[in-house]
């Protein structure tokens, strides 16, 4: 026998062994080469190792493709074991030989390959007489194949029920290869109703029929390795022939002759199946490619089709749009416009070619249109123009014109531009630029503190806002309204100033807010729901109502005092009327008590003299506290006159000397001044309140510690007033807003706040000036100025002020300082 064994590491004595028996042995070890001798050189056995099928078995199958009929197969294993024979028996070797080599065991084994190799020689022999029939049968089924036509199901069922007829099948069955996968589209026979199954290529023999190209025959598939057992066994065969389809190179399908018996088809069928083999391919093949030719006309048919609706539907699109659209080549020239653009130039049945730029637009417009056209087609870049180019009316129009570069097929490149009119949208710009103009002004003029949001933080805030939190705009914006608004009242106003635009109720609530220096101003706010830059927002609305607060407070004050001074002056007069024949009666009992002297015991005498001096005196200084309160009661109407401050001082003296007798001594640092202008009432009313103010800054009980001064002096045409005292003193927080109405640094119930606010506008009104000096435990020092009463009027008009030094200084008149406790 002629043998060529597939190794990389031959056994020397094996090789040497077979020769002395008479055998040709030839050894390859390039699965590649051995395929070229295979082609070119007679061999009977072909020797391969199960070591290297072990590893890939794939170049066997390849070997075998290309191999002739009746090549035997041998082969090599290392030992007995499963392990090692497995990849022999998965090759379906003819023979095999296991090392270590025994001389008996090996020539028995060729003996009966020898003879093996002899009887498929014999059986090519004898089988030409009966090749004539079956070669007929074979012309008379591709007959049949072509009868079918080219319609790729019909091909397919056409060679199942003419194979199955051939071979005497139960049935057969057509696959296609789809992945790793092989799916039945076609079954006849036995197996018509596993048409559509899926079969893996992986561990079956119809796998390996495809992957190695050749036809393989199971003669029981029960016990053939290669098989997979559990399909066919669903299937319900037992014998089988597999017939790969070729489509050129590739393997494509593969045909199944089946039947429910073992051993129902000879060598005979196989060979014939083998034969048919190309011819099933190329049937096959015919189908498949008429199949995709009739796929691609009617793709073909299909996307004329669709380039002629996109075609419509393009020219529908441009010629019913609003913007003008036209292309011009390289030289300017119109080479296609649409509709709107030829009725917009009225150029309707005019060749475009023949049309200038300056034959649709004036001068200046040509040469700008040029110049923008020329910038597209040397850059290749798109760009967005807005221009003015009058109308062939002469009207002015403002356009948007969008310009970019078109290629066709031919490479040359076309100007594309597209023009809409926006002359209604400029005007509509530029009168809402206007309104928002006349907006933002009337916004930022108005005298409401004006606050947007969309429920959370602020927006947009207006001057008056700014002024009215004394913030700027840079840390009002980004913040939250609600944390402006004093937090006693922060709890109503949750639910009316930071809502959202579509819950804002209406009406107006009376709020407080606080400024960062600590001031509570009092707003009248209400909300209301608006645009703000296009969309829906919170507007709330501050109208400052301090100033009417305070004014509320000076009238209350006002009435109270009117009502007071009303009530003084009638005890006043009530009590004068008495205390007149008091003091009468008084002066009567003296008169007579020296009349009767000369009677009387001496002793007895001067005792009765002192008693009644002393009711007298008592009786006078009531006449004195009625005269006071007479002159703090007396209604002047604010009628300017002359005043002198020491009068006014010593009568609120008198007033307050219980509430100071208790805290402070109380010294008199005078000199003669000249009087002032003013009402004697009001005056009395401010001493009054300054003297209250420094007993009250003094604690009770150490009257002989403290002491209560009030310096009075001239200097420069200014009268001046000093109360100092020498109390606690007042922080230098709280120093800027004393003046503050309802501001207050005393305990609840001691004081209103008002006191020193009302004080400030009864001097501002008088020409005068008030102010305060104060360091925290050394006492405090209010200082009042006065232009005297020649100098008033020219003083309200031209106030001068007075240097440092003449303010701490005395007065240039002789004065006298007195004390009291």
């Amino acid at each position: 026998m002629r043998m060529l064994l597939v190794t990389s590491d031959p056994d020397r004595a094996l090789i040497a062994q077979m020769s002395r028996w008479g055998h040709s042995v030839e050894v390859e070890a390039d699965p590649t080469e051995a395929g070229k001798r295979l082609a070119r050189e007679p061999v009977d056995v072909l020797g391969v190792e199960a070591a290297r099928l072990a590893v890939d078995a794939r170049w066997l199958e390849r070997l075998r493709a290309s191999a002739p009929p009746g090549l035997l197969l041998l082969g090599l294993a290392s030992s007995h074991e499963e392990e090692a024979l497995a990849p022999l028996v998965a090759a379906g070797v003819d023979e095999y030989l296991v090392a270590p080599y025994v001389s008996a065991e090996v020539k028995a084994r060729l003996t009966l390959l020898a003879r093996r190799c002899s009887d498929s020689a014999q059986f090519v022999r004898e089988r030409g007489g009966g090749e004539l029939a079956r070669l007929a049968d074979i012309i008379q089924l591709q007959s049949d194949i072509m009868q079918a036509g080219l319609e790729p199901q019909r091909v397919m069922r056409r060679i199942c029920e003419q194979a199955r007829v051939l071979c005497g099948a139960d049935g057969s069955a057509v696959g296609i290869l789809e992945g790793e996968e092989v799916v039945y589209r076609v079954a006849v026979g036995c197996v018509e109703h596993f048409q559509g199954f899926r079969l893996p290529v992986e561990k079956s023999l119809t796998g390996s029929s495809v992957l190695r190209g050749e036809v393989l025959h199971s003669v029981d598939t029960d016990l053939d390795e290669r098989v997979n057992r559990q399909a066919t066994r669903q299937i319900g065969i037992r014998s089988m022939i597999t017939v790969p389809l070729r489509h050129g190179l590739r393997v494509t399908g593969v045909l199944n002759i089946l039947s429910a018996q073992p051993r129902s088809f000879s060598e005979r069928e196989a060979r014939t199946m083998e034969l048919l083999a190309g011819l099933l391919g190329a049937a096959m093949a015919n189908a498949s490619e008429y199949e995709a030719k009739q796929a691609l006309a009617a793709e073909r048919a299909a996307a004329l089709t669709a380039l002629q609706e996109t075609q419509d539907l393009f020219s529908s699109f441009m010629n019913n749009g609003p913007a003008l659209a036209y292309m011009k080549d390289a030289e300017g020239r119109r080479v296609w416009a649409n509709e709107p653009y030829r009725r917009f130039y009225k150029l309707e049945g005019v060749e475009l070619r023949d049309v200038a730029d300056r034959d649709l637009m004036a001068g200046e417009a040509v040469e700008y249109v040029r110049q923008c056209d020329q910038e597209v087609l040397q850059s290749g870049q798109c760009t967005m123009t807005e221009a003015i180019i009058p109308a062939p009316d002469g009207t002015c129009r403002h356009w948007l014109i969008y310009r970019f570069p078109v290629k066709d097929g031919a490479g040359r490149c076309f100007l594309g531009a597209v023009a809409l009119d926006i002359t209604e949208r400029k005007r509509a710009e530029a009168a809402l630029r206007r309104s928002e103009e006349s907006f933002r002004a009337l916004i930022e003029g108005s005298p409401e503190a004006l606050f947007v949001h969309r429920g959370g933080p602020l927006l947009f805030v207006n001057p008056s806002a700014m002024r009215f939190l004394g913030l700027p705009a840079s840390e009002l914006v980004g913040s939250r309204v609600l944390q402006y608004v004093h937090p006693e009242d922060r709890e109503m106003a949750a639910g009316l100033l930071d809502v959202a635009p579509d819950q804002v109720r209406s009406g107006a609530s009376e709020l407080r807010f606080v400024q960062r220096n600590g001031r509570v101003m009092t707003a009248e706010v209400s909300c209301l729901s608006v645009l703000f830059h296009g969309e829906p927002s919170t507007v709330v609305s501050a109208r400052d109502l301090t100033d009417r607060k305070q004014m509320q407070a000076r009238l209350v004050l006002s009435d109270r005092l009117v009502a007071m001074g009303t009530l003084a002056a009638g005890v006043a007069h009530e009590i004068n009327n008495p205390l007149t024949f008091v003091i009468a009666n008084l002066s009567y009992l003296a008169n007579e008590l020296r009349t009767l002297a000369g009677e009387l015991p001496l002793g007895r005498v001067v005792e009765m003299e002192e008693v009644l001096r002393e009711a007298a005196m008592g009786a006078n200084k009531v006449r004195q506290i009625v005269a006071d309160l007479k002159t703090f009661s007396r209604a002047d109407d604010d009628v300017p006159t002359p005043v002198n401050l020491q009068n006014v001082i010593e009568s609120a003296i008198t007033i307050a000397r219980a509430e100071l007798r208790t805290r402070a001594r109380l010294v008199r640092d005078f000199v003669e001044v000249p009087p002032v202008e003013g009402s004697e009432g009001r005056l009395g009313q401010v001493f009054l309140n300054l003297l209250i103010n420094a007993a009250q800054a003094i604690p009770a009980g150490q009257a002989e510690q403290n002491e209560i001064r009030i310096k009075l002096r001239t200097v420069q045409g200014h009268v001046i007033v000093e109360v100092h005292d020498t109390g606690g003193g007042i922080p230098p927080e709280m120093r800027s807003r004393i003046f503050d109405p309802f501001f207050t640094t005393k305990p609840v119930g001691v004081g209103t706040g008002l006191g020193l606010f009302v004080c400030q506008g009864i001097i501002t009104r008088c020409g005068g000036e008030i102010s305060v000096e104060s360091q925290a435990g050394q006492g405090t020092t209010f200082r009042i100025i006065f232009p005297t009463a020649r100098g008033f009027r020219s003083a309200r008009l031209t106030p001068v002020p007075l240097p440092h030094e003449a303010l701490q200084g005395g007065g240039g008149a002789q004065h006298s300082t007195t004390s009291e406790t």
